[in-house]
């Protein structure tokens, strides 16, 4: 059978629907995927790198943008809208999965329009507005975090998780060792994070007592990389530095502690894998959506978070030192994480979307 997954934009879009992709052919191998993605090169690069099918859709996003970027945007949805229409005559899908961003607008109301079954997939605690608008209107929708439901209508939710991709299954498990080096992971996304890469490297001269026991892991991002390493460097630690990140099985499986910002893939990777880790929400997220997914860790004693605006190397420094010198609470935040990972989000959610196709014909308006 055929499906549409739509959405985009960001790794933490595309990653979970190559998640559920993989998902969907692993149940058959006869079904076919495509993608209905933005015209950003990101999303093109990921999915060329893993042989999937897909076809950009011009469309814009209308939030924060000003009056007349917010109309030139609005002009836009009547022709996304048709060729939106024009693709599912084309192809013909089963379903059509939206997977969040704005590009998921328009094919899925098409879908919709056209009486397809249809589903959203939300990554975050709050979700952004256009899978709110689509609640209104999918017969399914797919949430990672509880805090999301109450944004939707109620007999629609599923609860979920967020979909893994597979290659993380083979991260073996493994405590937190008792002593010798400690390897600190810091991711900022995709871009890497230039205000968490300027306090991990001021933090260190603050950790120089402690140099022989940690070892860093460090994606910076493309502009912060060579500062970075030299900075390491220069202050004799451990340390591999990298633009981005291609690998993170050998990543996740070399860490005993994650620092990073809290998008929801984040998130579900070290609930998944049971990680302890050290939050910095990106404070300019739509709707302080990372702020929400922190906390929502932090009170379950799955995590550490420090706000950016109370972010000081001095901070930074001292609660590294603290995990270092006593590990007990890194293996306790491993173990409450891994109590809310979701392994298996993407074949709850397969089986789901299986059920729905099988409806009859009726119930899809």
């Amino acid at each position: 059978m055929r499906i549409l997954i739509a959405g985009g934009g960001t790794g933490g879009h595309l990653f979970p629907a190559i998640a559920l992709a993989e998902a969907f052919t692993n149940k058959d191998r006869e079904n076919q995927i495509r993608f209905i993605v933005t015209e950003r090169a990101l999303d093109s690069q990921i999915l060329t790198d893993r042989g999937f099918s897909f076809q950009p859709l011009k469309v814009e996003g209308i939030k924060g943008k000003g009056i007349v970027g917010m109309i030139g945007a609005l002009g836009k949805l009547p022709f996304s809208f048709i060729a939106s229409l024009r693709l599912i005559k084309e192809y013909g899908p089963a379903l059509v999965l939206g997977v969040g961003g704005y590009v998921s607008g328009p094919m899925v109301l098409a879908a919709r329009w056209k009486g397809l079954p249809c589903a959203i997939q939300e990554q975050n605690s709050v979700p952004g507005i256009t899978n709110r608008l689509l609640g209104k209107v999918v017969q399914r929708i797919f949430c990672a975090f509880k805090e999301s439901e109450a944004y939707f209508p109620g007999g629609k939710v599923c609860l979920t998780g967020n979909p893994i991709r597979r290659e993380l299954g083979e991260v073996l498990e493994r405590p937190v060792p008792a002593s010798g080096p400690l390897t600190i992971l810091i991711l900022g996304g995709s871009q890497g994070a230039h205000r968490i890469n300027q306090a991990v490297i001021e933090a260190l001269e603050g950790l120089t007592d402690l140099k022989d026991s940690l070892v860093f892991i460090h994606q910076t991002g493309r502009k912060d990389e060579q500062e970075v390493a030299r900075t390491y460097r220069e202050q004799g630690f451990q340390h591999q530095v990298r633009a981005f990140i291609t690998d993170m099985v050998w990543a996740y499986q070399a860490a005993d502690l994650i620092i990073g910002r809290a998008g929801a893939m984040t998130i579900t990777e070290i609930t998944a894998l049971g990680k302890p880790s050290l939050l910095i929400p990106f404070p300019f997220a739509a709707n302080n959506h990372q702020e929400h997914n922190a906390r929502a860790l932090v009170q379950a004693g799955a995590a550490d978070m420090i706000l950016e605006r109370d972010l000081t190397p001095e901070i930074l420094a001292q609660r590294i030192g603290s995990w270092v010198t006593d590990r007990e609470p890194l293996s306790q935040m491993g173990s409450r994480a891994k109590a809310l990972g979701h392994w298996q989000a993407a074949e709850e959610i397969v089986d789901s979307c299986y059920e729905l196709i099988s409806r009859p014909k009726k119930d899809h308006h």
